[in-house]
C-alpha cells in the first residue's frame, strides 16, 4: 500500500513540476505579445513546455481561428451592399493569411520550421489589410477589430516560437 501512495505522489509531484514549466515557458512567450491573455488561452492545452509542441499548439489554433474569420468575412461579403469594397478588401486579406496559416500546419508537419518564421516576415498586421470601417448588421462594434487583434497576435507567436524552433 505505502509503495502505491508512495508512486502517487511521485507522479503527482511530475505533474506539478511539468505544469510550472510549461506554464512558465508560456508566460516567457506571451509577454512578448500584445495580449498575454489570448496568448494564454492558445497554450491552455499545452501539456509540454518543448517549444516545438508549443509551436504545434499555435499553427493548429492559427489555423482553426483563420479558417473561422475567412468564413465570417466570406459571409459577410454575400450581403455587402454598397459596403461591398471595404469587405472585399478585408475578405481578401483574411484569405491571403488563412493560406499562410495553411501552410504553417504543413510546414511543421514536415519539420521546416525556418520557413514558418520566412513565410510571416512579410505579414503586415492584419488591422493593416482588414480596415474595419465597415458595419456589421447585428453587431455594435465590428467582430473584426477582435478577429485581427487575435490574427495579429497568431502571427507574432509564429514567428516568436519558429524563430526559436530553428534556433
Amino acid at each position: 500500500m505505502s509503495r502505491i501512495l508512495l508512486i502517487l505522489l511521485v507522479t503527482t509531484l511530475i505533474c506539478f513540476v511539468r505544469e510550472t514549466n510549461t506554464q512558465q515557458t508560456v508566460d516567457k512567450i506571451c509577454k512578448q505579445t500584445t495580449d498575454i491573455k489570448f496568448c494564454n488561452g492558445i497554450f491552455a492545452k499545452a501539456t509540454s513546455p518543448n517549444v516545438k509542441d508549443l509551436l504545434n499548439v499555435t499553427v493548429t489554433e492559427a489555423q482553426r481561428i483563420s479558417d473561422d474569420s475567412y468564413f465570417f468575412i466570406s459571409s459577410l461579403l454575400l450581403n455587402s451592399g454598397n459596403q461591398r469594397p471595404s469587405v472585399e478588401k478585408c475578405a481578401n486579406a483574411y484569405a491571403f493569411l488563412n493560406s499562410l496559416f495553411t501552410d504553417a500546419v504543413s510546414l511543421f508537419n514536415s519539420g521546416r520550421y525556418a520557413e514558418i518564421t520566412t513565410r510571416l516576415v512579410d505579414v503586415s498586421s492584419a488591422d493593416e489589410n482588414c480596415k474595419t470601417d465597415f458595419s456589421v448588421p447585428g453587431y455594435n462594434i465590428n467582430p473584426m477589430i477582435e478577429k485581427n487583434r487575435e490574427s495579429n497576435v497568431l502571427v507574432a507567436l509564429e514567428k516568436i516560437l519558429g524563430h526559436m524552433v530553428s534556433s
